[in-house]
């Protein structure tokens, strides 16, 4: 039986289903704008997938392309480059330490050490009273320098000035540094020099500077000699802060050239009993005293 549908009923059917099985335009459009809209949501997930291959970009593309409600609608491909990105290595995937920038170091020059003065040589001898020896005690052979000298075997050369300092002028007008030129003539194998005690009236680090005078000049007229700096003695234990200062100064310079270093604040050579060995004016040592400092030298240089 055959049924046949009134106009009406064709009319509506018609305005769903137009002549030709075409949609619309309006209609194909839409489905190509959410095709797009898909494609655009899947980019970020496939390009990462591409990068992590280590695929180069330049050659790679996604295409994507809206699926059609009925198989009716062929849309075009949409083709989208992939931006290229290299892949993670060790270099870049692990985190970046900042940066510390260190002070330029400045290279340490050690000395050259000066062997010991062998037996026969010329020892000269620098400084004040307690050096020289002074009302009748410590004078010639029972002083501490001819008892070193006479230990050691050289010949001893006693150029000290009582009452003299690194720049105190004494009686005689001549600190120790006036005294450089009298040592370099006799060409010694060895220099000791022993001051500072007498120049308090001057300030340290001027005291420390005409130490230094002394010291580097003595080095750079005989550089083969053995160069002995005696820190200030002192006739206590009690010695005033700036021959602490004088000392660890003179400890400093005399590393820098390459000299021995003793240092009669830290031996604590004439306090508590000791100070038995100190005359009766309290400041300078008694035969005992140069003995005393004898003793203290030469067993530091035989460590040297």
């Amino acid at each position: 039986m055959r049924i046949r549908r009134s106009r009406g009923t064709a009319r509506r059917w018609q305005a769903h289903e137009p002549a030709g099985g075409r949609r619309p335009a309006h209609l194909v459009a839409l489905a190509l704008l959410v095709g797009l809209g898909v494609a655009l949501a899947r980019l970020d997930p496939a390009t990462t997938a591409l990068a992590g291959s280590g695929t180069s970009a330049a050659a790679q593309t996604l295409t994507f392309a809206p699926v059609p409600a009925s198989g009716e609608v062929t849309a075009t491909p949409i083709r989208v480059p992939v931006r290229d990105t290299p892949p993670a290595t060790a270099a870049t995937s692990a985190p970046r330490r900042p940066l510390v920038h260190l002070p330029e170091s400045k290279p340490i020059v050690v000395p050259r050490s000066v062997a010991a003065a062998p037996s026969g040589s010329t020892a000269v001898f620098l400084g004040d009273s307690y050096t020289s020896g002074w009302s009748g005690a410590g004078l010639g052979a029972r002083g501490w320098p001819r008892i070193v000298g006479a230990a050691e075997g050289w010949k001893v050369v006693n150029l000290a000035v009582p009452g003299t300092g690194f720049i105190n002028p004494g009686w005689t007008g001549q600190p120790i540094g006036s005294r450089v030129g009298a040592a370099i003539d006799r060409h010694p194998g060895v220099v000791v020099i022993s001051g500072g005690h007498n120049d308090s009236r001057w300030s340290t680090a001027s005291v420390a500077a005409a130490a230094d005078r002394v010291i580097h000049r003595l080095r750079a007229a005989l550089p083969n000699a053995r160069l002995v700096i005696v820190a200030p003695i002192w006739p206590s234990g009690s010695p005033p802060s700036r021959c602490l200062v004088l000392r660890d100064h003179l400890r400093r310079t005399a590393a820098s050239v390459g000299a021995v270093f003793i240092d009669p604040l830290a031996e604590n050579w004439f306090g508590g009993s000791r100070h038995s060995m100190i005359l009766a004016d309290g400041i300078h040592p008694s035969d005992a005293g140069h003995r005393y400092i004898a003793q203290r030298v030469l067993a530091r240089l035989a460590r040297a």
